[in-house]
């Protein structure tokens, strides 16, 4: 190893604190660099250094890892060369990857590349090539055969100890053999799709079976699973086939919960899938799963968490329900599931879920798999999850871009709301596998009955500080692109947006950074909107900077020349103006122009007001409950008809979408029945406003109107948006304001019947007929008497065509006259016998029954 301590330390006194710090590989030696770190240069962010023991922590991608993981590397050396170099990468689960050259301070290993597992160490080797044919050596078929050759004594030596493998999916680990309690012959752990070992349970509580015979395999377990809050005892189960064409794998678990009167949970996954797939070429399945749970609850990721969910990843491989990495135990795997502070399934006492998964293939460039979970009992969700992707080109190892995106769907009726989310994994890259895009786009919609019903929010990627929205608006990750082009330049880029009722924001910015030795040079460019409509108003930014500097050593002094020049704009209105800010590397100045920024929010009007709240017909409404007949005007403010109801009692409701501060009964009435604090409204910036909502009830054809302060009434109490009738923008309380008089409920007082038998249904006036019908003596023994009662026909018409003629009533005057002479009087009569006359047709259910006079 020729490389000089001086050169060491020189990279690490240049890196700033918390910055990417470049290493060239050959610093790190040439035996066996390439199975630890990919490229010709390690780049490690976030670094700590130390120039004095050359020691260096960050984090930085591996061969075994496409995202970066915590590296730790160490330098010793002799007078001015390196003598020894350990570097060592935490993978995480226990496993690590270990770079050795020379003969590093405190290191007992080989030089070489170690894989640590499970406390072991083991040497990483890759994947020899092939052999070339030998021409000159052919096989009974005639086909040519590898060259012989003749391993060394050391080859043979180092064949005898296990090591692991570097692969293009990673590391693969020896695993310890199987032996077969019936056979004499040791069977290695046949390379199935995704197989993890199953754990054998500990003690007596549980059992394992491990059946092998080719091509079929059977392994499973059931145990009881170690516990804590707020589990009492978790039983559960893991069931792997493997038949060669198909596999599957499914799991289980029975919870108790730790506390008096909880009742056990249980739930159970499963999936069967082919690597080959089945179906059309176009569309080809390759995997299907169903789930179930009762007493129990699935966490539902966002869509940029997809890739960690188990339920999807056992989809791809169901040998791995859940585990990445294959020396992962499926056990371990079912008690992440269901353990931690946040579990993806969990008891829920009255919830009831079912899932059901497919994992395809489509015209061999789109690979994906979807699920759909139904959950319901104390909230009904409805979700659709799923991740697909593609690459180009499909047939070559060389991948120009690679798409993978997760969407998540989840629909709660009852609640009033619907989110969608979509987003990019960290599988997702352009022309280069270090061009890695990330972020995402988040929608959510209110609706129903939720007390935000109207709003709405789009999402894409994360706001910056000081842009701030409602914590009930969707959350994203940040959204752009970061490109190590080579080892020396670096971009990266970010954008925002967000639309809602009342404003869009959008913006976003790009930095390239070249970095070349003691050279480094710069451009960042960023661009932010605001737009807002109800009032109308704008505000843009955009910027831009170039700069350059340059280290350079003087005798023993380092110098550090740095120049930067950039310009920056920003303009709003109405009423029109701005600000423009030149930056020089010695001076900085900004120019106004125009009107003023705004200081705070402005204040609305009340058209633009009025158009925030529900249409007029909807904001105040009077709805019949109980008696109404269902005859007259439906509840609504444009109501012209009467509403017909029982006169045995009525109940109805009058409520506004505006908060009460006084309710008052009766048109004229003075005295409110009840008083609520005075009313604030935020957008227009008022105070201490009064709003009063009075209920009447007005009889039909007069002017009277019944007294509602002896009704029973019940004051309408609700929460009302913040945002609205607040005082005060961010105030505590979920954007909500609690317990705001919306309205009344009002019950009619009971019939007072007087002295009357008051109301007689059909019931009590029934008879029973008498047969046959004719004369009937009173008694059995005396025969008819008087005069005897006749029907004849025409009666009913008589009274219905005489009832309201001139001529009776003037005998009924004359009537009512003769009874007032005699001190008898009736009083004033009703000389309008219309209604009589038409209800004559009705009222009677046969012809009258006459007796002669005289």
């Amino acid at each position: 190893m020729t490389v000089r301590v001086g050169d060491i330390r020189e990279i690490f006194e240049q890196a700033a604190p918390g910055t990417a710090v470049d290493i060239p590989a050959s610093f790190l030696g040439d035996g066996a660099v390439s199975l630890v770190f990919d490229g010709s240069v390690l780049c490690v962010d976030g670094a700590m250094c130390d120039a004095k023991e050359l020691w260096i922590t960050g984090r930085t991608v591996t061969t075994a890892s496409p995202v970066p993981v915590p590296v730790r590397m160490e330098f010793t050396g002799e007078g001015e060369l390196v003598t020894g170099v350990l570097a060592a990468a935490d993978l995480g689960g226990g496993r690590a990857l270990m770079l050795v050259e020379g003969a590093p301070a405190g290191a007992e290993l080989l030089p070489g590349a170690w894989v640590v597992s499970d406390g072991r160490f083991l040497p990483l080797t890759g994947r020899r090539p092939t052999p070339q044919a030998d021409p000159e050596r052919l096989d009974g078929l005639g086909r040519p055969l590898p060259p012989v050759r003749l391993r060394t004594t050391a080859e043979r030596e180092r064949d005898r100890v296990p090591r692991a493998l570097l692969t293009e999916h990673g590391i693969l680990t020896p695993r310890p053999p199987v032996r077969r309690r019936q056979g004499v012959r040791l069977l290695d752990s046949p390379t199935v799709r995704g197989w993890s070992p199953i754990g054998t349970p500990g003690g007596a509580n549980g059992l394992s079976v491990d059946y092998v015979n080719p091509p079929l395999r059977i392994a499973g377990a059931l145990t009881a699973l170690p516990t804590s809050p707020p589990y009492k005892t978790v039983v559960g189960g893991v069931l792997l086939v493997d038949t060669g064409a198909f596999n599957g794998s499914a799991m289980g678990a029975y919870v108790v919960p730790d506390g008096s009167g909880a009742r056990p949970s249980l739930f159970a996954y499963g999936s069967l899938g082919s690597e080959t797939g089945f179906g059309p070429p176009l569309f080809q399945v390759r995997g299907i799963s169903a789930g179930f749970g009762w007493n129990s609850r699935v966490r539902v990721p966002s869509a940029d968490a997809l890739g960690s969910f188990p339920f999807l990843i056992a989809l791809d491989n169901p040998g791995e329900i859940g585990a990445d990495d294959e020396e992962v135990d499926p056990l371990k795997v079912l008690s992440e599931l269901i353990g931690g502070s946040t579990p993806w399934v969990r008891p829920q006492e009255g919830d009831l879920w079912f899932a059901a998964g497919l994992a395809f293939d489509c015209f061999e460039t789109l690979r994906g798999h979807a699920m759909a979970l139904v959950q319901t009992g104390s909230d009904l969700t409805i979700s659709l999850l799923g991740v697909a992707g593609a690459q180009l080109p499909t047939k070559s190892d060389k991948k120009i871009a690679r798409v993978e995106i997760g969407i998540e769907a989840t629909l709660r009726p009852t609640a009033g709301e619907l989110s969608i989310s979509a987003g990019f994994t960290e599988k997702t890259f352009l022309i280069d596998p270090n061009c890695k895009l990330r972020g995402g786009v988040g929608m959510k919609f209110w609706f129903g009955e939720h007390e935000h019903a109207g709003d709405f929010a789009l999402m894409l990627g994360a706001l910056p500080r000081g842009l701030e929205l409602p914590a009930r608006y969707p959350k994203q990750q940040p959204a752009g692109i970061t490109w190590g082009v080579g080892s020396t330049v670096n971009i990266t880029g970010s954008a925002y947006a967000a639309f809602t009722p009342k404003s869009l924001m959008a913006g976003g910015g790009l930095d390239v950074t070249f970095q070349s030795g003691m050279l480094r040079a710069w451009l960042s460019a960023r661009f932010d909107a605001l737009l807002e409509w109800n009032p109308f108003y704008f505000d843009v930014g955009l910027g831009i900077r170039v700069g350059v500097s340059a280290t350079i050593k003087v005798w023993f002094v380092k110098i550090r020349i740095s120049i930067e020049v950039g310009v920056s704009l920003r303009v709003w209105g109405p009423a029109v103006g701005g600000e423009a800010t030149v930056h020089l590397w010695f001076i900085s100045f900004t120019i106004g122009f125009g009107a003023g920024r705004r200081s705070g929010e402005p204040a609305l009007g009340w058209g633009g007001f009025q158009g925030m709240l529900p249409p007029p017909e909807n904001m105040v409404r009077t709805t019949p409950v109980t008696g109404y007949t269902g005859e007259g005007a439906p509840a609504t403010r444009g109501a012209t008809k009467p509403w017909l109801v029982d006169s045995g009692g009525f109940t109805f409701t009058a409520d506004t979408s505006a908060p009460v501060s006084r309710l008052f009964l009766d048109r004229d009435s003075t005295t409110p029945v009840e008083s609520d604090d005075k009313l604030d409204i935020l957008p227009m910036q008022l105070r201490d406003r009064e709003s009063e909502l009075r209920v009447w009830l007005t009889y039909y054809g007069g002017e009277h109107s019944p007294s509602l302060t002896d009704w029973d009434r019940t004051v309408l109490r609700g929460n009302v948006p913040n945002g609205l009738w607040g005082e005060e923008p961010d105030a505590p309380g979920e954007g909500l304001i609690p317990e705001r008089i919306l309205g009344v409920r009002l019950v009619s007082p009971p019939v007072d019947h007087g002295t009357s038998t008051g109301f007689i249904d059909e019931k009590g006036i029934s008879f029973d007929p008498i047969t046959p019908d004719g004369n009937q003596p009173l008694s059995a023994g005396e025969g008819p008497a008087g005069r005897a009662p006749r029907r004849p026909g025409g009666v009913i018409g008589k009274i219905k065509d005489g009832i309201d003629t001139a001529g009776t009533r003037s005998n009924r005057d004359a009537l009512a006259d003769a009874l007032t002479s005699l001190g008898a009087g009736p009083g004033s009569l009703d000389n309008d016998l219309s209604g009589y006359a038409q209800a004559a047709g009705t009222a009677f259910i046969a012809e009258p029954m006459l007796v002669p006079a005289g």
